[in-house]
């Protein structure tokens, strides 16, 4: 029987794996569970034997949820989620799961993702609400699932915002369905906590938290303030402007109301990226 070959990878290229699938990758699982919908997870469940470890098995980070037999592993320099010991499988066992938005070649907008398990709750938050915006906007609060990073922010509602979702090489592994406030309009807590990932020109440092690996927000940096002053006084302008958002994941936000969210959906792919065969 011929085999169907996917190799896969953390963003930096850290930790890396080959699957050698009986049956071609068509239908993945996004459970309902608390960590695993924050993470925005797509899971198909290999058998033992068709799964291998080809660099970086112990280097990962591993995070045990409580009140659950899971263990799930990401990489501590990029905070992509990888794998997961311990989940509930489609056929009502216990498994392992690998996470497809880590796989190369495969878009995770053409497969047929399928509902798994049951929706718990994460821990709450208490963070202080932000006093810029509007007498009516909303106030919407959540954070990371193991409690060290909480965020509030008041927007106007959601159904009413600007909200993209795409399929690059670092937004499709870390499930980017964002929306773009002003700093202004963010509370953090817990800032200590999150890990900054960068790349490329590191214009954009990526934040999730180091303790359980949720991805939360998005640190614009720009270009270097020495290129930044030899612009137009025009284009200045606009980079500043563009410096004071803060993209913040909708997954970490509590009680939202994804069918009726407006998502402008960007399907441009992972050309140009190449993993870092320095690691």
């Amino acid at each position: 029987m011929a085999l169907h070959r996917y190799d896969g990878n953390c963003h930096c290229g850290l930790l890396r794996f080959e699957l050698r699938l009986y049956q071609p990758l068509e239908t993945v699982y996004a459970c309902q569970c608390g960590l695993c919908s924050k993470k925005g997870y797509l899971w198909l469940f290999p058998a033992e034997d068709e799964f291998e470890i080809t660099q970086g098995g112990g280097e990962v980070a591993r995070y045990h949820a409580q009140a659950s037999h899971e263990e799930h592993f990401f990489c501590p320099t990029c905070g992509t989620g990888v794998l997961v010991k311990g989940h509930e499988t489609p056929t009502g066992g216990i498994g392992m799961g690998v996470n497809a938005r880590t796989l190369l070649h495969t878009n995770p907008f053409q497969l047929k993702v399928e509902s798994l398990g049951e929706a718990s709750h994460a821990p709450t938050f208490t963070v202080p609400t932000p006093e810029v915006g509007d007498e009516d906007w909303k106030v919407y609060t959540g954070g990371c699932h193991c409690g060290a990073v909480g965020v509030a922010v008041r927007t106007k509602p959601l159904p009413e915002m600007e909200v993209k979702e795409d399929n690059c090489s670092i937004c499709q592994r870390n499930a980017n369905v964002c929306i773009y406030p002003d700093r202004s309009q963010v509370t953090l807590h817990g800032k200590e906590k999150l890990v900054e990932y960068q790349f490329g020109r590191k214009f954009t440092g990526h934040r999730f938290c180091g303790v359980c690996g949720v991805q939360v927000c998005m640190k614009l940096h720009g270009p270097p303030q020495s290129v930044v002053e030899r612009l137009p006084v025009a284009k200045q302008e606009m980079i500043r402007q563009n410096l004071a958002i803060l993209p913040l994941r909708v997954g970490i936000l509590d009680g939202v109301e994804w069918s009726d969210l407006k998502i402008q959906r960007s399907d441009e792919g992972t050309e140009g990226y190449v993993v870092d065969e320095s690691r």
